[in-house]
């Protein structure tokens, strides 16, 4: 978890590196209008529908096709530069897993669903639902690489770190900070309509689920220290 810390805070030096270069370049010429780069346009909203991928402390031993689960994503958000970018985003879904409880918080179904192979105990299906709200900043790489994009670019990519809560429904009085990282692709097929890929990856607390476990070889110091929801989205987005 430390490690996506340090990784969100140095893209994060970069990007306002890049920013005060970009704006004293600017201000050789002129006086940068404030008011023009936070409420002038570049503005976008989008919605998309996909599948998730919950890794917890008992999925590994799940099928992986038994495990894909439906997923959305909704958000907003203005690009400050070409090549920087903030949005507020909204991504939930259902989770399908493995338990080795067959009842309690862990939500479990109580369906068996097969036996761990090294000792022969049962694990159970677990189903949930979930959601996350976070902010994201967003690093357009090929504005960045080529230039703003005039009009005549079919294809952008973005590299995007969020921070955020995320919820269990069954539990909405508890929250669990998350981290995000993804990537944002879009594909220009109107004057302000793109058709999206959105790809991330969201860590939240090991007792996200109600569970938590050891890894397989490994002492009571081998705690997981984290859970991950991998999602891939397809959608439009809008630009105005």
């Amino acid at each position: 978890m430390k490690r996506l810390f340090y990784l969100i805070a140095s893209v994060a030096i970069l990007f306002a590196a890049a920013a005060s270069a970009n704006a004293q370049e600017a201000g050789t010429a002129k006086k940068v209008d404030t008011r023009s780069i936070f409420f002038k346009g570049d503005f976008f909203a989008g919605i998309g529908g996909g599948v998730n991928i919950y890794h917890g402390e008992h999925d590994r031993q799940m099928s992986f096709h038994h495990r894909i689960a439906p997923a959305m994503d909704v958000y907003v958000g203005k690009w400050i530069f070409p090549f920087l970018g903030v949005r507020i985003a909204y991504t939930g879904g259902h989770v399908l897993g493995a338990t080795n409880a067959n009842t309690g918080m862990v939500f479990s179904t109580g369906e068996m669903y097969g036996f761990i192979d090294e000792d022969f105990k049962p694990i159970y299906k677990q189903e949930f639902d979930y959601f996350g709200v976070r902010g994201d900043l967003m690093l357009n790489i090929t504005s960045l690489i080529m230039g703003k994009n005039e009009g005549d670019r079919v294809y952008d990519i973005s590299f995007y770190g969020g921070l955020g809560i995320a919820k269990v429904y069954e539990q909405l009085e508890a929250s669990r900070f998350s981290v995000t990282l993804g990537l944002y692709n879009t594909f220009r097929v109107a004057k302000a309509l793109d058709v999206v890929l959105d790809v991330h990856a969201m860590d939240v607390p090991e007792d996200f689920e109600h569970e938590t476990g050891v890894r397989p070889g490994k002492n009571d110091n081998g705690l997981y220290s984290f859970d991950g929801i991998l999602t891939a989205s397809v959608g439009v987005a809008y630009r105005f």
